[in-house]
């Protein structure tokens, strides 16, 4: 089904995910980033394994190191060890015990860890990645540093943000396709991108879609096939409550007309969002004829 500009599946068959992505004109190169932020809700294998299924052509997954992909948030005993070596083993745990880690040896796609290419120096000069940004300014200049050379060497291809559908405490209220990309920056700590009482989040939110969307053709999916998550107090975030199997799954080639329209099945207002509103400022408004057949849809998972 498409209202306006927004692909919305509902079903419990695999062909979900080609039914949305045979819309969405993903031209290869395709970089997904899916949501591996915490290890209580995650995209899952199967999710990432029929999206591999149906795109076309050249892909690879990118993600950076989280405070909560860990056994300790697991069994809800904190956030784990800091060091990197012990960073590197979470993730190779997590690739084991998800089992996404043999859903991209089946389909022969690279992973790529943005903490890494950072710590190892493999990054792009920010001059050039400054004088590539088509919405100025990037306030947030740190960023600029922190783009993979690997990346930059596949821009012009499509940035598939394949984000969980989630909703969590102020101020982030949702986070969706346009909040996924704040986990390009490269963790596993972002204490100083959210700042004091969460006063720069926002910036730092629409700063990195800022550059990502300066080097890619960035779309959107938000998925809730498996497991949807709400998080209305910041301690539910290792812990949150978890509705399953929804058979839900979003599309959209503009990341803030998708936002909103969840948003507003949700029964929030895009308004009152600081992010999506900021980024509606400078990528584009989303559409009231779309939010209003969003709320008159039926569709709620919360």
């Amino acid at each position: 089904m498409r209202i306006g500009k927004i692909i919305v599946e509902q079903s419990k068959e695999s062909r979900i995910y080609s039914d949305v992505i045979e819309e969405m004109n993903l031209k290869p190169p395709v970089i997904i980033k899916p949501n591996w932020g915490t290890i209580n809700n995650y995209t899952e294998a199967e999710v990432i394994d029929g999206v591999l299924s149906a795109i076309d052509g050249e892909s690879l997954i990118v993600e950076s190191y989280g405070w909560a992909r860990t056994k300790e948030a697991l069994s809800g005993k904190g956030m784990g060890s800091q060091h990197k070596e012990d960073h590197r083993k979470s993730d190779r745990w997590f690739l084991e015990t998800s089992g996404i880690g043999a859903v991209l040896e089946k389909h022969g796609v690279e992973y790529l860890n943005v903490t890494e290419e950072v710590w190892a120096k493999r990054t792009v000069e920010p001059d050039t990645i400054n004088k590539l940004v088509k919405f100025q300014p990037v306030q947030v200049e740190e960023m600029c540093s922190q783009v993979p050379i690997r990346l930059y060497d596949m821009r012009g291809g499509t940035f598939l943000s394949l984000a969980k559908y989630r909703l969590n405490h102020e101020p982030i209220v949702v986070s969706l396709s346009l909040k996924n990309l704040f986990g390009m920056i490269p963790g596993p700590g972002r204490s100083r991108f959210h700042g004091k009482n969460d006063i720069r989040l926002d910036q730092s939110i629409v700063d990195i879609n800022k550059i990502y969307r300066s080097l890619f053709n960035v779309k959107g999916m938000v998925d809730a096939v498996y497991t949807a998550s709400i998080g209305l107090v910041r301690e539910e975030a290792i812990k949150p409550q978890i509705k399953k199997n929804e058979g839900l799954l979003l599309g959209s080639e503009d990341c803030v007309r998708l936002d909103a329209f969840v948003a507003a099945l949700e029964g929030k207002n895009p308004e009152e969002i600081g992010y999506l509103k900021l980024a509606a400022k400078h990528f584009g408004d989303w559409d009231e004829a779309e939010l209003d057949e969003a709320r008159r849809s039926g569709i709620r998972i919360f």
